[in-house]
């Protein structure tokens, strides 16, 4: 795969390459990176539902040209009706989706320049598309890398643990998405086709938003469109963050797979582990390992190796590998919060909002702030201060006696009390339905691994909010909490063996880099005479794209409002404005604009060439 003289390849680009589908006369689109002068090459393909010619692209892209400068060609393809592809789009999530990685794989594999040996490569959507594919188990397919992957769409991402979702699917998602829906052709504007295609898919298609609305937390739907990991039996690298909001689903795929896997979690959010503003990792390089060894028959040792390799806090922060996950030797212990006569609080609509990103993809927040405030309009019970360390490297189990005069929701928040009463949230679970009155409730909480210092305590914080993950619900009663349980899976002094891996060139990186500029927006706001809060989530980022030398300027934000009370409605808006400057001069700007409540929302959009208006539309979800 590497040249011989050990000097990597000059790569070559082809743009919009035509894939068959098994429809006759319905393409897909592609751009290829190819390894010039190679000869036929192992191949990975990439499905990307995020418009490869505009900045969902730019993401990926680096890492497919380093894959296609070390010897793999590599495939980046819009999704049936996205994009350049022809056609209109499925709903989200869609089983259907893996028919277009089968095509995508088996047109790869026949290719002059393929040595028909195949792997599949994603990120975040993109991995659950290249493990749905897996498992769909196409002959050519040989091995995948799934980074910040899932499985279950509705549990892990739409509808948290069941919940109804807010924030995290709906607004700021719906409204990325429905962006990308009217966002005109960027790498070929005026050609007839692409115009032909965007037009159909902006005046006819229904949005994302539309079919979230359709099927509501436990509609039957959600169920056929979890991807069952079991049926995977090509080796699977998994990738996954300890904070990301997709670490529990990133995890269960891992634990379910059918054949030979591995599995790397570092202290990353929902980014690029290789743009992770704390211990970045080169998972190019990583993934050029795997593929070496499984589309190359290279005998590396990466299937000899130790499976799991795990960033660990504390006196020995760093890398330690792991013969298994769980990880052997972790012990189950009981932690005493036990709340005596109990401890109650009134419902509040706002908890949540210190959380961060706690399962909302917003780039660039990367922690928590402080939970006391939140602890204090909560139900909380605090153990006692560790007169040792403790490395929670797990999930975390709580038991509940509640009463409440309702059937509600419950919101777990386990946190790390200091001395000076800072509490820092390691982890969290969601329970959707618990029965009215008096119920005795077990929640298992998504992985932790967190140091606990000596002279800090644990906290359980019980109350009905996650906002603006979750939707708030109005009325109820007060929440008591009559007994709590705590069980944490402790790691040994020690536990793991020290490992290396490897950091990103940091000059690599900003060779050629095409953004300009990216600054994350998070802003919470407290009106205490009304007692509410309202969070501002959003970004500007500007680019220049590679095809053509294409300026953009994207700027996107969402606003939710939440009472104490949830007396009033609870509405989320939404805005994306982004401005293309084409290669002709002419300046093509887009305008979303996004209005949402629990049972209903709507959204328009208006899109201009030179201030002249080509696109008005309107949707009512």
């Amino acid at each position: 795969m590497e040249p011989e003289n050990g000097e990597r390849y000059d790569v070559e680009v082809r743009h919009d390459a035509r894939v068959p589908t098994a429809t006759p006369g319905v393409t897909l689109s592609a751009d290829l990176f190819l390894p010039r002068g190679a000869g036929p090459a192992p191949v990975v393909v990439c499905l990307l539902p995020y418009r490869k010619d505009a900045l969902g692209g730019l993401g990926v892209r680096a890492a497919l040209h380093e894959f296609a400068a070390a010897g793999v060609a590599c495939v980046l393809a819009d999704p049936l009706g996205l994009g350049s592809s022809d056609g209109l789009a499925r709903p989200p999530f869609d089983p259907a989706e893996a028919d277009d990685g089968v095509d995508l794989v088996r047109w790869a594999a026949g290719q002059a320049w393929s040595t028909g040996a195949v792997g599949m490569w994603g990120f975040s959507y993109g991995a659950l598309l290249a493990l749905r594919t897996a498992a769909r188990r196409p002959p050519a397919l040989r091995a995948v890398v799934s980074v910040l992957g899932m499985l279950d769409p509705e549990r892990d991402f739409v509808h948290p643990g069941g919940a109804p979702g807010c924030c995290t699917a709906l607004a700021m998602w719906g409204l990325a998405t429905l962006h990308n829906q009217v966002l005109p052709p960027v790498g070929d504007f005026h050609a007839a086709q692409e115009q032909r295609r965007w037009r159909r898919r902006a005046e006819d298609a229904a949005p994302y938003l539309a079919d979230l609305y359709r099927h509501p937390a436990g509609d039957p739907r959600w169920r056929e469109r979890v991807v069952d990991a079991a049926e995977i039996t090509v080796p699977v690298l998994c990738v996954a963050g300890w904070r990301d909001m997709f670490c529990d689903g990133s995890l269960r795929a891992f634990e379910r797979l059918g054949g030979p896997r591995k599995l790397l979690v570092g202290p990353w959010s929902h980014t690029i582990p290789d743009d992770a503003p704390e211990h970045p990792a080169d998972t190019c390089a990583l993934a050029l390992r795997w593929w070496r060894r499984w589309l190359g028959g290279e005998a590396n040792g990466v299937d000899t190796e130790p499976p799991v390799t795990l960033h660990l806090p504390g006196p020995e922060s760093g890398w330690h590998d792991f013969d298994a996950w769980p990880p052997a030797g972790v012990a189950q212990e009981t932690v005493a919060v036990g709340a005596g006569d109990g401890v109650s609080a009134a419902p509040d609509a706002t908890v949540g909002a210190l959380s961060g990103v706690w399962g909302i993809p917003a780039a660039g927040v990367e922690r928590a702030l402080d939970q006391h405030d939140d602890d204090t309009r909560a139900a909380t019970v605090t153990g006692e201060a560790v007169r040792e360390p403790r490395l929670l490297l797990g999930r975390p189990v709580v038991t509940l006696d509640l009463t409440w005069s309702a059937a509600r929701r419950v919101v777990v928040k386990l946190t790390d009390v200091d001395p000076a009463g800072r509490s820092v949230l390691i982890t969290g679970g969601i329970l959707a339905d618990v029965p009215a009155e008096r119920s005795a409730v077990r929640i298992t909480l998504d992985p932790a691994c967190h140091e606990l210092p000596a002279g800090h305590a644990l906290r359980v914080t019980v109350s009905e909010s996650a906002f603006p993950r979750l939707w708030p619900v109005a009325g109820g009663g007060t929440l008591r909490v009559g007994r709590a349980g705590l069980t944490i899976p402790v790691a040994p002094a020690g536990a793991g063996k020290p490992a290396t891996v490897p950091a990103p060139d940091p000059a690599r990186q900003a060779a050629g880099s095409p953004w300009l500029s990216h600054r994350p927006r998070w802003q919470i706001v407290r009106e205490p005479a009304r007692d509410r809060v309202t969070v501002v989530l959003g970004d500007e980022t500007s680019a220049v794209l590679p095809r053509g030398g294409v300026r953009v300027d994207a700027a996107s934000h969402v606003r939710a409002a939440a009472d104490r009370d949830a007396s009033a409605a609870t509405r989320v808006e939404g805005a994306a404005d982004t401005t293309v400057v084409l290669p002709t001069g002419e300046r093509v700007r887009t305008e979303v604009r996004l209005r949402l409540t629990r049972e209903a929302g709507s959204a328009t959009a208006r899109v201009t060439v030179d201030g002249d208006e080509i696109l008005r539309r309107r949707w009512d979800f």
